[in-house]
């Protein structure tokens, strides 16, 4: 039981270190600052020339150019990271006999964040607010239960009769 603790523990904080750093390299592009260079590098390798319809923008490496495209895609990550992570700690924080119950308590919690949040941003200057954006928090969300319940589903089967 020490063990599992111990690496939910780690997961844990692993999630929160990777929200933080993609939230921090967001910021930094909002203050005028240029994510790390092997990063729009990077990104701009895998991308390409591509266009991605979000929502109603549209965003490619040529309308936005290598940083524009990679703060846009950092941004998309911190989202996803930020509300796994969210899930993770209220699926620990949430007691409830059911499992069904349970998962479906967290992900309506997690919802009203996602909505709250995309509201507040209506109202802040340098932000949209987007339903994809919605979408992309619920990803997260549903991303951490599904490998929540695959980590229960191997304990269970683990565990001696």
């Amino acid at each position: 039981m020490h063990v599992s603790r111990t690496i939910v523990m780690v997961s844990i904080q692993c999630w929160l270190a990777v929200g933080f750093v993609l939230s921090c390299m967001a910021s930094l592009t909002l203050f005028g600052q240029e994510p790390a260079p092997i990063i729009v590098k990077g990104i701009a390798r895998i991308v390409q020339s591509r266009e991605l319809h979000y929502g109603p923008l549209t965003v490619s490496l040529l309308n936005n150019g290598e940083s524009g495209f990679a703060h846009f895609v950092i941004r998309k990550l911190g989202h996803f990271f930020v509300y796994s992570f969210l899930t993770i700690f209220l699926f620990h924080l949430v007691k409830a006999s059911d499992s069904l119950l349970r998962t479906l308590f967290v992900l309506l919690i997690v919802s009203i964040f996602a909505v709250t949040d995309e509201f507040v941003q209506a109202f802040l200057p340098n932000r949209t607010p987007l339903i994809t954006d919605i979408f992309v928090d619920l990803t997260g969300c549903l991303h951490s239960i599904i490998l929540m319940k695959m980590w229960y589903i191997c304990r269970l089967r683990k565990a001696p009769a």
